[in-house]
C-alpha cells in the first residue's frame, strides 16, 4: 500500500532524524575533546624530561605521543607502578638492542663533523628523510649503520619516504631486522644498501617499507 505521507513531510522527517544525530555527535566530541584536554595537561605537568622529548620526538606519529604521554603521572596502586617500571625497562632494553643492531648511536654533532656541516643542516637532512634520527633520552641520535665511509647509505632516501609516517624506532627495527632473498645469506636492509644493489633491488626494498607502513 503506498504511504499517505506528503513527500515535503516526509523529507522534513528525514531532515529532523538526521540534524539530531550530528548535533548529538558533536556534543560527544566536544565533550571527548575537553576530557582529552585536561588529561593532556596532567600528563604533561607530570612528565620527566625523557617522556617530554619523546613526545615531541613522535610529532608524526601522535597515537604513540598519546600512548606516552602518561606514563609519568602518579599510579594509583603498587601493580600500576610496577607496570610502569617494567614498561620502563623494556623500553630501555629494546633501545639498548636496536642501537646494538644499527652499529651504536651517534650524537647530531658527531654526524655533522662527519659531513662537514652544521648541526642544523643534520636536522634538515632528517627532517627531508635523507637520514634517519631517533629520539634518544632528550635528544636525537643517528644510527650509525646508515653511514658508510663518511656517507649516507645509497638508497636509504627512498626506503625512509617508504616508511612514511611509522614511528622512528618501529622503521630502524625494520632496517636492521635480517630478510632472506637478497643475499646468499639473510641480512638487514641496511646491509643490503651497503653493498649498492641494483635499482632493480632498491625499488623490492621500497616496496617492502611501504607495504610494512601501511
Amino acid at each position: 500500500m503506498a504511504s499517505t505521507v506528503p513527500i515535503n513531510a516526509r523529507r522534513t522527517r528525514t531532515r529532523s532524524r538526521s540534524g539530531g544525530h550530528i548535533a548529538a555527535s558533536d556534543t560527544l566530541r566536544r565533550r571527548a575533546i575537553d576530557v582529552l584536554t585536561q588529561a593532556i595537561a596532567k600528563a604533561v605537568a607530570s612528565a620527566s624530561d625523557e617522556t617530554l622529548a619523546d613526545i615531541v620526538g613522535s610529532e608524526a606519529d601522535p597515537r604513540h605521543a598519546l600512548s606516552v604521554a602518561g606514563r609519568d603521572i602518579a599510579p594509583r596502586s603498587t601493580a600500576d607502578f610496577e607496570a610502569m617500571r617494567s614498561a620502563r625497562e623494556k623500553t630501555a632494553m629494546f633501545r639498548a638492542d636496536m642501537a646494538a643492531r644499527s652499529g651504536g648511536m651517534l650524537e647530531r654533532g658527531d654526524v655533522a663533523a662527519m659531513f662537514g656541516v652544521t648541526p642544523a643542516a643534520i636536522d634538515k637532512q632528517r627532517q627531508r628523510r635523507q637520514i634517519l634520527g631517533v629520539p634518544y633520552g632528550t635528544e636525537i641520535r643517528y644510527p650509525a649503520a646508515q653511514f658508510v665511509d663518511g656517507e649516507v647509505l645509497q638508497g636509504l632516501k627512498a626506503v625512509l619516504e617508504a616508511f612514511d609516517d611509522m614511528n622512528p624506532w618501529e622503521q630502524l627495527m625494520m632496517l636492521t631486522t635480517p630478510l632472506e632473498g637478497f643475499g646468499a645469506q639473510p641480512e638487514t636492509i641496511l646491509q643490503t644498501l651497503a653493498r649498492r644493489p641494483e635499482p632493480k633491488v632498491l625499488k623490492q626494498l621500497a616496496g617492502l617499507a611501504a607495504g610494512w607502513a601501511a
